[in-house]
């Protein structure tokens, strides 16, 4: 069985909020751990609700390992298609995740910096527009304006609209052969606290 998220990890740890003036959502729903049944799998991440168009920072230094800057909006029935094979296999499959449903996107990758004995990267997803200076091999410092929120990725997108603007935000840790979000597996209550507690404007 695949090992869960350890609070002790990120005891030291400390973020910015990727967008000023958001804080975190309450509802269990925008946050890791909530189920996501349309593509039968896992929310990896926190839901930061800020209008469209709002600038989103860096919550650490780090180097860019992708950017998305001629990310095309997938048509519709294509993204349902996607979403019923989600069903049949069981799961969302890495591919479909990434490169469909995560939208124009940035990785940064925050090397073995942040939480000693792993590999971190974080992702900002479903973005209106990456700034022009964020690209492969680029080092980013913490707070610096990587680009703007947007829906890129989701249904309302698909469809020519601008409605659910969101960032979807994740921060991986990487050791051995394994691959862990930050609060897997974590109930609801600890990991608010958790969260809170690393993350400041």
């Amino acid at each position: 069985r695949s090992t869960s998220f350890n609070p002790e990890w990120v005891k030291d740890l400390k973020l910015l909020f990727p967008c000023e003036n958001i804080n975190l959502s309450k509802r269990s729903s925008r946050l890791p751990n909530a189920p996501r049944k349309y593509r039968n799998g896992t929310h990896r991440g926190i839901d930061f609700f800020a209008n469209w168009g709002t600038n989103i920072r860096a919550v650490a230094r780090g180097v860019v390992i992708r950017a998305d800057h001629h990310y095309k909006e997938y048509p519709p029935e294509f993204r349902e298609q996607l979403l019923q094979a989600c069903g049949i296999v069981g799961h969302t499959p890495s591919d479909i995740f990434n490169n469909v449903l995560l939208g124009k996107s940035v990785f940064l990758d925050h090397g073995f910096n942040l939480i000693p004995g792993y590999r971190t990267i974080s992702i900002y997803a479903h973005l209106s527009d990456i700034d022009k200076k964020i690209v492969g091999g680029e080092k980013i410092e913490a707070g610096q304006i990587i680009g703007k929120t947007g829906n890129s990725g989701t249904r309302p997108s698909t469809l020519g609209t601008k409605k659910e603007a969101h960032l979807h935000w994740e921060l991986i840790l990487q050791r051995n052969n394994e691959e862990i979000y930050l609060g897997k597996g974590m109930d609801y209550e600890p990991l608010y606290k958790m969260l809170s507690e690393i993350f400041y404007h």
